[in-house]
């Protein structure tokens, strides 16, 4: 396939056969019917959903539609059975385009992933990004994005100290000033 910016699962889609769009067609709208909350996207270039977490991708190939599914990949041991004439890999099953394709056992599946984030307990997202830096960097947000602007000697870095030529610096007042007249 030549080099892709999909924009849409619609226009995925549209880049197929007539006869593999009828079947992308029928995995979408299984995954819907199993996910009726989930957020239709495009990630990797490949449709997938994503509610909690990502739940699911589809695509299409020459000879067979591929489903995959996101870490954990307790849904291929929870389906095992039913994926055993499958080709499968750690995280991807192939559904060969010359069988019937498993629409009920997709929304299962999809249905079981579903209730596998629900039951998770969630991390907590920082509420912005330099929250976000502050926890990577593991340094308060003013710091990190000092340090991340390199060896800049011509700006200070906002927590360092600046020595004018034979003055040292002022100190920091750490107590309230005493008022005047005080003892």
């Amino acid at each position: 396939m030549a080099k892709t910016n999909f924009q849409s699962v619609d226009e995925y889609i549209a880049t197929f056969s007539a006869e593999d769009q009828a079947a992308l067609t029928k995995i979408r709208k299984a995954i819907q019917k199993a996910a009726p909350n989930a957020e239709e996207v495009i990630s990797y270039q490949i449709p997938a959903y994503k509610e909690i977490g990502y739940v699911i991708y589809f695509s299409g190939f020459k000879e067979h539609y591929s489903l995959a599914f996101p870490p954990p990949f307790t849904v291929f041991t929870a389906f095992a059975k039913e994926l055993a004439g499958y080709q499968q890999s750690k995280s991807v099953v192939q559904l060969p385009k010359s069988e019937p394709l498993p629409l009920e056992l997709i929304g299962r599946m999809v249905k079981f992933r579903l209730d596998e984030q629900k039951a998770a307990p969630q991390k907590a997202k920082p509420a912005n990004k330099a929250a976000a830096k502050e926890k990577a960097t593991g340094k308060p947000a003013a710091k990190a994005k000092a340090a991340t602007k390199g060896n800049d000697s011509a700006k200070p870095a906002a927590n360092a100290k600046t020595v004018t030529k034979g003055k040292a610096p002022a100190a920091k007042a750490t107590a309230p000033a005493k008022k005047a007249g005080a003892k």
